[in-house]
């Protein structure tokens, strides 16, 4: 699986940049034969005004399953990109899920 961080207008040195490589490599690692590509964004959408302005965005192309978008927001970079991480392991399981058929037990919250 191949791993692109791209971060335009945000300085990211390089050991942050391969501890986020590994983070995601990690998190799809039970997918990781269906993942072609992840794609990682990283952008500061006020510049250096501040706020809850950092921004991680991940495209995932899994092959047969599509092509899987998420993103999240947040102060603090390393909790944005973790959030984006998580949603993407999260939205990888439900393709894989859906692919095979699986279907979660639904429950009724009806009182009889």
């Amino acid at each position: 699986m191949r791993v692109l961080l791209r971060s335009p207008h945000v300085t990211i040195e390089q050991d942050q940049r391969a501890e986020i490589a590994e983070s995601v490599r990690v998190a799809l690692a039970h997918v990781e034969s269906r993942v072609v590509s992840v794609q990682i964004l990283i952008d500061d959408n006020n510049g250096p005004k501040g706020g809850v302005d950092k921004r991680c965005e991940c495209v995932a192309n899994c092959g047969k399953l599509g092509v899987l978008r998420v993103d999240a927001t947040s102060a603090d970079l390393k909790k944005a990109v973790n959030a984006a991480v998580t949603k993407l392991r999260r939205a990888a399981e439900h393709a894989v899920d859906q692919k095979r058929g699986v279907r979660k037990a639904k429950v009724s919250h009806r009182r009889a």
